[in-house]
């Protein structure tokens, strides 16, 4: 990657998804320098005339998609490659099984051949070498930045440019780079944080607001994030934190690293949350090695706030209350959460 500052903040794996896409639709010469290298990759010549290309594509009777769906017609008859790209999420469970079944599926459907190929970086294939190993081929990023690097220093003008562009994206996936984030405070978002501070004070609701609630905030920051110190510091709990979510129009505490047993824990904590007007909702950590966290959410009013701060009082105030009411609630838990997170040790050993 050059020492330019990059495009793109950081190249995700929706970005490789569409660029393959593209490539594999519009362009015969990438097409053909990608089954050829698959040809060599599996052993077998593949012969290429034309080719359909689909992204995510939803399978019947599953809720499963495959990311791209390439079907070839060639000397010897109609195949299809199915491809899953993998950036840096981790792996779903019986994933690479379902690549296969649907392989299979196809070929009964009329398909003479159907191979599954996972197209991710080197270093990911290495980490993860059994999910990896499922599958008929492993397509690197690498060997994709190599033919956008070779096709683009051939050509020049508009497309040379666009093929350097895209070498470079596929670079700055490899390795993760990012583009520094740099927020850009909002005067009306501050001004609106600062009300709802002093509003909590005047109201004499004992929440302690968070480092982010006592500053400026950026345009898009929707959310009163508390001090830690609004929980109780229990030595058994994991990472926990309040917030009161404007736009969400809700109240809710998370607990880190929980939502990955939601599914053993939801019937152990469901006798607490019995005749109170919370519900649990595990949140969503897609990346390699990320923790899903588990959330007791209280649903409140939604606020702007880019509106008027007087003309929304009644309904800030009655999350201010939903917020206070919940962190009270909650420890007075104390005994049922020691329970749970012993519950969580024994799932996580």
């Amino acid at each position: 990657m050059n020492d330019e500052i990059l495009t793109l903040s950081h190249a995700t794996e929706r970005d490789i998804d569409l660029l393959l896409v593209e490539e594999l639709r519009c362009s015969h010469t990438f097409r053909e320098r990608f089954i050829s290298e698959l040809s060599l990759l599996i052993g077998v010549a593949l012969s290429h005339r034309d080719g359909r290309v689909t992204h995510s594509r939803r399978r019947m009777h599953s809720r499963r998609e495959i990311d791209v769906l390439l079907e070839i017609d060639g000397n010897d008859g109609r195949y299809a490659i199915l491809i899953e790209n993998k950036l840096d999420t981790a792996e779903q469970p019986q994933q690479a099984e379902s690549y296969r079944l649907e392989a299979m599926t196809l070929v009964t459907e009329g398909f003479c051949n159907a191979l599954t190929v996972l197209v991710c970086p080197e270093a990911y294939a290495a980490k993860a070498s059994g999910f990896a190993g499922k599958f008929d081929a492993v397509f690197t990023y690498e060997r994709i930045l190599t033919i956008l690097k070779e096709r683009a220093e051939s050509e020049c003008g508009e497309l040379g440019r666009r093929l350097h562009y895209r070498a470079e994206l596929v670079s700055q996936a490899i390795l993760k780079g990012r583009r520094g984030y740099q927020a850009v405070p909002l005067a009306a978002v501050g001004n609106f944080t600062r009300a709802y501070v002093a509003m909590l004070d005047g109201l004499g609701i004992t929440l302690p607001p968070g480092p982010s609630m006592l500053k400026d905030a950026p345009a898009e920051s929707k959310t009163m994030i508390f001090a830690p110190s609004a929980l109780p510091k229990w030595d058994f709990l994991p990472q926990t934190r309040l917030v009161h979510q404007l736009r969400e129009g809700n109240a809710n505490i998370c607990l880190y690293g929980w939502g990955d047993h939601f599914s053993y824990l939801a019937g152990e904590m469901a006798t607490a949350l019995a005749g109170t007007p919370y519900r649990l909702v595990p949140t969503i950590n897609k990346r390699t090695g990320g923790r899903a966290g588990l959330m007791i959410v209280a649903d409140t009013p939604q606020v702007d706030n880019l509106a008027d701060f007087d003309r929304q009082r009644g309904q800030i105030e009655a999350g201010m209350r939903v917020t206070a009411a919940l962190a009270e609630w909650f420890s007075t838990k104390k005994m049922e959460c020691e329970g749970w997170a012993a519950r969580v040790a024994i799932l996580s050993a």
